[in-house]
Order: structure tokens, then C-alpha cells, then sequence
């Protein structure tokens, strides 16, 4: 007896010719569901593909060998079904070298075969972490001992704001971080350069257009949406029969300031309103027919949105418009030595690293992307080159699991093997943004929010489809979460 899958399993089984996100909740039979398209790509469509003309790109090296013993697996079971049938025997061959593999490993294995493209030598060899934190310090304290050598006044005043007085450990984790995180993306110089955009604003408009104040006025809105939902439920459960009436009037009030502030457009006016918030008491309750556990969660929900109103002055509005340019102005200085640090250790650590005949793991994207992108002709983005062409005829589709941990180089390399840019659109991708844990190895999550809010607007050519019943966990478990 085969298995009965859920309307929205089938569709990510059938779909085909566009691209797909699949939000994926735990326990909802993502993999499964996943082995099911690949298994019907591979026989039930009129034309069958081979399984080594799909590129399967994974988290980890461990779950690339598991889906590919149970594509294996399931290759295997349809043969015994359909014992006469070539394609399955031939994709019973193909499956040993398949492209199932992490997202390292794929670039990895794009660098090896394009080596020349980037003047590399052919024998290079993947440094050990513990080798090259070593080649990281030695090319650290060489910078800064020829830094304190040319005795540049911006960078002894930076060394003595930013240094602890008695080594410079403190520095050396500055450029680490900044250097790490801007390997993240697809051109980190520019990345960083960008960065300092922000410190060159003259006037309160030039600030209000940073792109950090943008930034911080629309998560600012996030905020006091879910603000506005959270008094909503109060209001909603102080309309209930034994519900704490008593407490709507304060609610009411309570979301008045709420689309105030939603009512502001710009970092100073908001900065103004937060620096003058008075909240409503409310009234005590001497009703004894109301429920103490909805009185406790009406409390609750007021708490949690005066929690989230006073971490955004905290975060954001703790200072004027105009102090924060004063501050950006004297700061000026130390940050743009900052990132001139961080650009110079990039180029020496990279020299270093080729003298030794060694990469390390973000050197393979950078690489990777070298070698499968270039330039736009507006300068401002990047399209695939002649080598990732070469790879579009090879891929029928590119499949991404755990999507909710890809960050934007990653995002840049898969699509330029992709056939997008020629029309046809080949990327599935699967994850589950509550399933998110590694941003702190930089993978960013915003990618699957944002594909998730454009896919579900009817996007053409593109399709999102919610996976949201759990098959792992009982009723009684669920239910119990969720509350």
C-alpha cells in the first residue's frame, strides 16, 4: 500500500517549472516529501531526468550521505516495482555520482576544475582550522607591529580607544569579526565600504537615509505591528464574559500610542516620541466573576508590549537625532581605521595563504563565486559567466535543503547555476525559518523571510507552499507546545 500524501505534499511533489520555497515545519515529512519529487523527476515525468543532472545542496556532509542513501534507497524499491525498467537501472549507476553534497563541497569542487580562472596552483589543500587560526595571528601581529612602526596618529588613537592597555587582543577581535562576517557576502570590500556610509552623514537628512537608520525605523515597525496584534488578543479577552473589562479602556490607550508611534516617518521625530511615552495605569479589578487567568493574561500581553516598546528606546532611540551625528562624527575616524585594518588583513592573510598553497572554507565561495560570476555591465550585481553556463546545461534543477541557513554569497553561487537568468526557473528550496540557529556561522535567515512574503504574493514564475501538519509528535504534545 503506498502513501497517502496531503494535498500540499503532492504539490511539491508535482510542481515543476517555477521557482519553489517549501516552509517546512518540524515533523511535517520534509525529507520524505523531498526523496518523493526527486524519485518523480527521475520516473513518473514524461521525460525522466537523471539523477546526476540534479544538484541536491545540503547542510551538513552527514545529511548529503543520508539523502542520498534513501534516494538510493528509493531507487532500489521502484526497480523491484518496475524490474524491466532502464532509466531506474541506469539511475541505480548514476546514484554514486550524484551531486549530493554541501554547499562547500560543491565549490570546492568548482575551484579544483577551474583553478587556472583564479591563479591558483592545482595542489592546493584545505587548510586545518588549527593552522590557520595560527596563520590568523601571525599575519595579525605582523599588521600591527608594522602599524605601531609608522607611528599614524589616527591608528594610535584608535589603539588606545579600542586597545586594553595591555595587548591588543581586543583589536585582533575586532578584525577577525568584521573580516568573518564580510565573507559572508558576495563582495566583502564593498561590503565594508558600505559600512561606512553610515559615519559620513553631515546633516539630520543624510542620517535619516543611512541605510542603519532605515534598517532600525523598519524593524522599529515590526515591532509595534506585533505590538498592535498583542493588544488586540488583550482587548479581545477583556470582551469575553468573564474577561477584565475594567482593563480595555487603559488597552484602548494603550493602542492609540501604539499607531502614534506607527505614525512617525522619521528617526528624529521617533526618537522625540519614545523619550516621552507615559503608559496608562490600570484600573484595579474588585469584579470577583472575572476569570484570574484571563486577568493574568491580559497583564501579561500589556507587559510584553511595554517590553517591547521600551527594548526599541533602548535599542534605537536612546539618544537625539543630533547626538547621534555628533557621536557618528567623532567616531569617524577610529572606524574608518577600523575597516582600513580589516581591508589590509584580507589582502595579507590571502598572501599568506597562497604562499602555503592553502584555502580555508570561505576562500572556496569567494573563489567559487570568481569563477561563476562576473560584473554586471551596470556594475551592480552579478550574472553568470561562461563557466556557470557551462554548469546551467549540466543542472535540470537546483534543490537546496535547510534554506533558512544559506547567507548571501551562498544565495549568489546557487542561482548562478541556476538557468534564472535565462528564464527558466529551476531553484527549489526547503527549510524552516523556526528551525534557524546558525547565525552566528552568518547564515541569514532574511533570505527565507523574504522569498516567503514574495512566493505567497502570487509572484510569478514563482510558488511557496506551507508544509504545517506535524506527523512526528501526538495531538496532546502539539497542543501542549503551542500554548
Amino acid at each position: 500500500m503506498g502513501v497517502t500524501w496531503t494535498k500540499e505534499q503532492q504539490q511539491v511533489i508535482d510542481l515543476r517549472d517555477r521557482n519553489i520555497l517549501v516552509s517546512a515545519a518540524a515533523g511535517s515529512g520534509k525529507t520524505a516529501v523531498l526523496v518523493e519529487r526527486i524519485i518523480s523527476m527521475l520516473t513518473v515525468d514524461a521525460n525522466p531526468v537523471d539523477v546526476d543532472r540534479l544538484l541536491i545542496v545540503t547542510f551538513t556532509e552527514a545529511a548529503a550521505g543520508e539523502m542520498k542513501e534513501r534516494i538510493r534507497g528509493a531507487i532500489e524499491k521502484k526497480l523491484i516495482e518496475c524490474p524491466d525498467n532502464e532509466h531506474l537501472k541506469q539511475q541505480a549507476t548514476l546514484i554514486h555520482n550524484a551531486r549530493i553534497t554541501t554547499i562547500h563541497s560543491f565549490c570546492l569542487s568548482v575551484v579544483k576544475d577551474h583553478f587556472h580562472a583564479i591563479d591558483i596552483e592545482p595542489g592546493f589543500r584545505t587548510g586545518e582550522e588549527g593552522e590557520l587560526k595560527l596563520l590568523r595571528q601571525e599575519v595579525l601581529g605582523e599588521l600591527l607591529e608594522e602599524k605601531y612602526q609608522q607611528k599614524s596618529q589616527r591608528f594610535l588613537d584608535f589603539s588606545v580607544a579600542y586597545g586594553n592597555g595591555r595587548d591588543d587582543k581586543k583589536i585582533e577581535e575586532l578584525i577577525l569579526k568584521i573580516y568573518e562576517f564580510s565573507r559572508s557576502y558576495p563582495d566583502p570590500e564593498e561590503w565594508i565600504h558600505r559600512c561606512m556610509d553610515a559615519y559620513g552623514a553631515e546633516t539630520i537628512e543624510e542620517l535619516e537615509e543611512s541605510e542603519s537608520i532605515r534598517l532600525a525605523m523598519g524593524h522599529t515597525m515590526e515591532y509595534l505591528r506585533e505590538a498592535h496584534c498583542l493588544l488586540e488578543t488583550g482587548l479581545a479577552i477583556c470582551q469575553e464574559a468573564d474577561g477584565p473589562s475594567v482593563y480595555e479602556t487603559t488597552l484602548l490607550c494603550d493602542q492609540q500610542l501604539i499607531e502614534r508611534l506607527m505614525s512617525y516617518d522619521s528617526f528624529e521625530k521617533m526618537t522625540e516620541a519614545m523619550a516621552d511615552i507615559h503608559w496608562a495605569r490600570l484600573a484595579v479589578n474588585r469584579d470577583k466573576t472575572v476569570s484570574e487567568d484571563k486577568t493574568a493574561q491580559v497583564k501579561a500581553i500589556r507587559d510584553q508590549v511595554k517590553g517591547l516598546v521600551k527594548d526599541l528606546a533602548g535599542q534605537y532611540y536612546y539618544q537625539s537625532a543630533q547626538d547621534m551625528l555628533e557621536d557618528l562624527r567623532t567616531c569617524r575616524p577610529a572606524m574608518e581605521e577600523l575597516a582600513q585594518l580589516t581591508l589590509l588583513f584580507a589582502v595579507k592573510f590571502e598572501e599568506k595563504k597562497r604562499s602555503q598553497n592553502m584555502i580555508d572554507f570561505s576562500d572556496m565561495e569567494q573563489y567559487a563565486l570568481n569563477i561563476l560570476t562576473e560584473r554586471s555591465e551596470e556594475g551592480e550585481g552579478f550574472v553568470p559567466s561562461a563557466a556557470a553556463r557551462e554548469y546551467q546545461k549540466q543542472f535540470q534543477e537546483i534543490m537546496i535543503d535547510e534554506y533558512q541557513d544559506s547567507n548571501l554569497i551562498q544565495e549568489t553561487i546557487l542561482t548562478s547555476v541556476s538557468t534564472v537568468s535565462a528564464g527558466r526557473y529551476n531553484i527549489f528550496m526547503v527549510g524552516d525559518v523556526k528551525q534557524s540557529i546558525y547565525k552566528f556561522r552568518l547564515a541569514r535567515p532574511e533570505l527565507f523571510l523574504e522569498k516567503q512574503e514574495v512566493y505567497g504574493s502570487g509572484a510569478e514564475n514563482a510558488r511557496r507552499i506551507d508544509l504545517n501538519q506535524n506527523f512526528r509528535s501526538r495531538r496532546e504534545v502539539i497542543d501542549s507546545v503551542n500554548a
